[in-house]
């Protein structure tokens, strides 16, 4: 099964969708539609929400709204360009991000990594979704905006400012894609057990390799919270550890108001 993309449409179209609102409206004669392009991108979001990026195609779609699949055409040309509008669509500040005028470079970067986090465990099929064409449509924009407010304070250069917020965002899906990722369903190819069943099924297994004398270093691990780690914590542990790193860096290029919106960098 192909991984699902971004930009496999028709580019054209997807930009023209993305951008929509930045159009003028037209009003045009005749019956008024009975749908909407948000409408058919909602749709789809709690789609792949509930069942996973599987069940996504047109047809299915077309069932969450209640009408037939063509309909759906007039306002979508297919399932690429649906895939773009979904993704730039969930990637749309909450509303609820704080007011970066009065927090740090680090403050920012940690709620970017918290926050996607969060947006990861809301939306796990975006973990499937491979992004090498990036969506910059106006929602996805609007947050990577927000996590260039780290640097406002600092005269970094456009492409360090860049690199470390991938970094954030790497670390964070990363994490992400070892504990949020969703399992596919029996009914697309998908396993039959449970996770708990499939554990249930490794652990004899991995009883004798330890009690084997094979691995020596795996079989003293005997702390009982040596396996108690969590999304939450491997992101805040791997995060720490890379700020420290580069906070001489922060430190040394602190200038206020250096990068402040509306005004270029020096």
């Amino acid at each position: 099964m192909a991984t699902p993309q971004t930009g496999a449409g028709d580019p054209v179209r997807s930009s023209e969708l993305l951008w929509r609102a930045f159009e003028p409206q037209h009003t045009r004669p005749g019956p008024k539609p009975r749908l909407t392009v948000e409408q058919i991108v909602t749709a789809a979001i709690a789609l792949a929400d509930r069942d996973g990026l599987g069940a996504l195609n047109m047809r299915n779609v077309a069932a969450e709204l209640d009408v037939g699949t063509m309909s759906l055409y007039r306002y979508v040309p297919g399932k690429g360009e649906l895939l773009d509008l979904m993704v730039d669509a969930v990637n749309a500040p909450d509303g609820d991000e704080p007011d970066t005028a009065g927090m740090d470079w680090r403050e920012v970067l940690e709620y970017l990594a918290s926050s996607t986090l969060t947006f990861y465990a809301a939306h796990p099929w975006i973990l499937e979704v491979n992004q090498k064409r990036p969506v910059l449509g106006p929602q996805s924009l609007r947050g990577l905006d927000f996590a260039l407010a780290a640097f406002d304070d600092h005269d970094l250069s456009d492409r360090e400012a860049i690199l470390i917020i991938t970094a954030v965002f790497g670390t964070v899906t990363g994490i992400a894609l070892s504990y949020l990722i969703q399992d596919v369903p029996a009914d697309q190819g998908g396993p039959v057990s449970t996770e708990e069943e499939w554990w249930e099924v490794q652990l004899p297994y991995l009883q004798r390799a330890m009690e084997s004398g094979r691995f020596p270093r795996m079989s003293r691990l005997d702390q009982e919270d040596a396996w108690n780690v969590t999304p939450e914590t491997a992101v805040r542990h791997t995060l720490d550890a890379y700020l420290a790193g580069i906070a001489p860096r922060m430190e040394a290029t602190y200038r206020p108001g250096a990068r402040s919106p509306g005004r270029d960098a020096t």
